[in-house]
């Protein structure tokens, strides 16, 4: 405060100074070239000495009041820099997830009226936060809040979300919302594209949820609703031709499925090599060091067939065969970390990736085409699809039919889980093709070894909320994933219990596999231990961990999945 004074002041004796020099000149302005600077230095002087007369006259503050002062300095500090960041700047994309079913199943009188009610209740949330919008197609709006009224809006627990599922376009069909939001960056450009990736998180992730990214960080809120399958096969047939676009412009084709292959991958790369023979070019499929039993039976069928048996490949032959122009397909992932082959994927110019799984944060960013559908049940599926748009050259065998089959039947539970009418109309397809039903099922016969020990993990389940089932194994089975996944799957069919948790020890550590009937979003619980999936089918891998301290961090996360309010 003294220095502000002591600024004044100096002010003000300039001031003074101008004017007495300006009254000076003009009586004679000869002498101005030569009295001007000691006019200044005088005056200069005296005003220091005034200043410092003051300071020796004015008593010193008590030490409280000196406190005191320095409190009130910094607060007025401090008070700007709270106020911007509560002003700064939050951008979000806010998009209907089943626009075109909606409007599908709409009656024509009815669309504008529905339209209206849509707008209306998104405009009016955002309006009621003090926000602006606007909307810049027939299903998508951006939206600008303060970082405040974005509090504000987290405390509310985005009320949005479940307001917009009270319209509904006929019995069953409800109106759901993605919303990818952002801030903290440099500039409104890199805030908007921060904000769009996230909305594209969330429409990768199934739809009907909130995606925050911001300070490196990314928040997930929602996700209550099931995928809604799409009915249409626009985008199948779009990208079928993409593919095949795609394969007669490369010299080979190479599917590369994820760590501890499983039936759905192998399917997919079934037929993905099937396309790739159609289409005149050699393809390969990756061999996984490690799979399950019910994979190696059917990698043993496949062997028995002349062409088939000639695609599987080693990792150091497959980087043999390499050039610019060989096509590396991902299948049954999206995540770098989870592929089969690091080396193949850093080499590979041209990549495409086939996923049915939610998108997670790890993606590979430099695919030249991606097809991502949470709402298939199986990659298997999303490959039988493009199969009937790839042209009469592509012809399914058998062999390859029922691979495709058993992809689907094993990530459906045998057409239980995530089963939708798409599912059926592939598996209708894949059966004209000439695909064995009960070869799949002898795919998945056991042992008696194999099914006592499950009996011995549903057994040794206990409840926890009432309806949530959580075991484990004591020991490593022969096939951990494959055994945990079947023990969620049996434990599910107890009465009662609408979600279910396997843990079982594994060479890196505790494996864990969840099921859902889909009351309980099993994904998010997982993603909170860093796995992820489905809302109902979801895993986790807790790497240098002990069975008690991964059933103690399962329970705290599905504590605080309940504390949040996710269940139905």
């Amino acid at each position: 405060m003294s220095c502000r004074r002591n600024l004044n002041l100096l002010r003000v004796c300039a001031i003074i100074l101008l004017g007495e020099i300006t009254a000076f000149l003009s009586v004679d302005y000869r002498f101005s070239i030569a009295l001007v600077p000691v006019l200044i230095l005088i005056f200069i002087a005296d005003t220091l000495k005034t200043l410092k007369d003051t300071r020796r006259k004015t008593p010193s503050l008590p030490d409280e009041e000196k406190t005191r002062e320095k409190a009130e300095t910094l607060s007025q500090i401090e008070e700007p820099a709270t106020n911007v960041e509560e002003e700064r700047l939050v951008m979000a994309y806010i998009q209907v997830d089943n626009f075109d079913e909606i409007m599908s199943v709409c009656q024509d009188e009815n669309r504008p009226e529905l339209l209206a009610r849509i707008d209306k209740i998104i405009t009016q949330w955002v309006q009621k936060y003090n926000g602006f919008i606007r909307k810049y197609e027939s299903d998508k709006f951006v939206a600008v809040f303060s970082k405040k009224e974005l509090d504000r809006v987290e405390e509310d627990k985005f009320s949005i979300l479940e307001e917009i599922k009270e319209l509904k376009v006929g019995p069953a069909i409800m109106v759901t919302l993605s919303i990818g939001i952002a801030y903290g960056q440099n500039t409104v450009l890199e805030t908007s594209r921060m904000a769009l990736n996230a909305l594209e998180l969330c429409l990768g992730r199934g739809g009907d949820q909130i995606v925050i990214k911001a300070g490196g960080k990314t928040q997930f809120f929602g996700g209550k609703t099931r995928e809604m399958e799409k009915y249409s096969r626009v985008r199948a047939r779009v990208i079928s031709h993409a593919l095949r676009d795609l394969i007669e412009e490369s010299d080979a084709v190479m599917t590369l499925g994820h760590v501890f292959m499983d039936m759905d991958a192998l399917g997919a790369g079934a037929g993905i090599v099937t396309a790739a023979k159609g289409l005149g070019k050699p393809g390969y499929i990756l061999l996984s060091p490690e799979q399950s039993p019910s994979v190696e039976s059917l990698m043993s069928l496949l062997l028995e067939d002349e062409e088939l048996c000639k695609v599987f490949i080693k990792e150091e032959a497959a980087l043999d065969k390499m050039t610019k122009k060989t096509l590396v397909v991902v299948a049954d992932t999206h995540r770098p970390s989870f592929c089969l082959s690091q080396k193949i994927l850093q080499r590979a110019e041209k990549i495409v990736v086939i996923d049915h799984h939610r998108r997670g944060e790890e993606f590979i960013d430099n695919a030249f085409l991606v097809y991502l559908e949470p709402y298939a049940s199986s990659t298997s599926e999303m490959v039988t699809e493009m199969l009937e748009y790839m042209g009469e050259e592509v012809k399914l065998s058998p062999l390859a039919a029922t691979a495709l089959l058993s992809g689907i039947a094993v990530d459906t539970g045998h057409f239980s889980f995530k089963t939708g009418v798409r599912t059926f109309e592939a598996a209708s397809y894949l059966r004209r093709m000439g695909a064995d039903p009960t070869m799949v099922f002898k795919l998945f016969q056991e042992d008696m070894e194999t099914v006592n020990a499950r009996a011995e993990v549903v057994k040794r389940a206990k409840v926890h909320f009432g309806h949530i089932a959580i075991s484990y194994y004591l020991e490593k089975p022969k096939n951990p994933s494959l055994s945990a996944a079947q023990a969620a799957n049996s434990l599910l069919e107890i009465k009662g219990i609408n979600a279910s948790f396997v843990l079982v020890p594994t060479d890196e550590g505790i494996s864990i596999s969840a099921r859902s009937l889909g009351d309980v979003n099993v994904q998010r619980v997982l993603e909170k231990l860093g796995g992820g999936g489905h809302m109902t089918v979801a895993g986790a891998q807790l790497k240098n961990t002990g069975i008690k301290e991964a059933l103690e961090k399962l329970q705290a996360a599905i504590l605080e999945y309940m504390k949040e309010g996710e269940t139905a």
